[in-house]
């Protein structure tokens, strides 16, 4: 089971959006410096083998390059400037320029951190990159952590369960794995996620009959949901995106004890206030 020195974890999405620095080493440092507990983020594979910190698929969305991360080099995607997409934010400075940043950058920040909370994403899908190339980047990403020796303080996560069964084939307890549930948004899986799972995000996502899914904004998913969860000793994760923060008060009841932020300084002064955090 999941546990904490703090009553409710807060886990920065992203390290941070509200700055438009998501996913930067500016961003984690930030985030960390105001005291989450977790920080979030997404690993994808350059074209020669380098893992870097990037949710979307386009280059573009968040720098001035283009294209997808799996057709650039190292040395292309270095060059890109994340600092272009930031925006005016209370006790954040911004630099002019700040290159993506690498997952070895990350890790080598939370070895400083010892009570740091990482929940990794491994970001390419099958669908857009092919199964070797998505393979290669959670075996690549599994392998990094393990000699960072962060094993026992990460959650791999994937909206992919081949990924995680394939981490958890090579790796096996030593790390944690975050899922989605219900466990059909992560497709087809020979392991049983009951098994391997001990957190696990909540998504009103249901399957239609032609096997897309609809992908509801319920505030927040049925409570029966978290309780199926914590009776098999997994932790309920909520997810970043509700408006309302009554939303996370009844997460909160229902037993979630990590709440993901956007904007990680509001999300620890509501919890603050509530005296669920130090």
């Amino acid at each position: 089971m999941f546990s904490c020195k703090n009553q409710v974890a807060v886990c920065a999405h992203r390290g941070g959006c509200v700055h438009g620095m998501e996913n930067t080493m500016s961003a984690f440092r930030h985030a960390i410096h105001l005291g989450v507990d977790m920080i979030e983020t997404d690993v994808r594979i350059s074209k020669d083998g380098h893992l870097f910190l990037m949710h979307n698929l386009d280059l573009a969305d968040q720098t001035d390059g283009s294209g997808r991360m799996q057709d650039h080099t190292y040395r292309e995607i270095r060059s890109m400037n994340t600092a272009v997409r930031a925006v005016p934010a209370d006790d954040f400075d911004a630099p002019s320029f700040e290159p993506v940043a690498l997952l070895e950058e990350l890790l080598e920040l939370a070895s400083e951190h010892p009570d740091l909370m990482l929940n990794i994403e491994i970001k390419d899908k099958p669908s857009e990159a092919g199964e070797d190339l998505v393979f290669a980047c959670a075996e690549k990403t599994a392998a990094m952590l393990a000699r960072y020796g962060l094993g026992q303080r990460t959650w791999i996560n994937s909206f992919t369960g081949k990924v995680l069964e394939r981490v958890y084939s090579m790796h096996g307890d030593s790390f944690h794995y975050h899922g989605f549930y219900p466990w059909h948004i992560m497709g087809s899986m020979e392991t049983n996620p009951w098994d391997i799972c001990d957190v696990a995000c909540l998504l009103n996502w249901t399957r239609k009959d032609d096997g897309s899914l609809l992908k509801r904004t319920t505030v927040p998913c049925p409570s029966e949901w978290y309780s199926s969860l914590l009776e098999a000793g997994i932790m309920p994760l909520t997810i970043s995106f509700y408006k309302d923060m009554q939303a996370y008060d009844d997460a909160i009841s229902y037993g979630s004890r990590i709440l993901m932020a956007d904007d990680p300084k509001k999300m620890l002064s509501y919890v603050r206030g509530k005296g669920l955090h130090d």
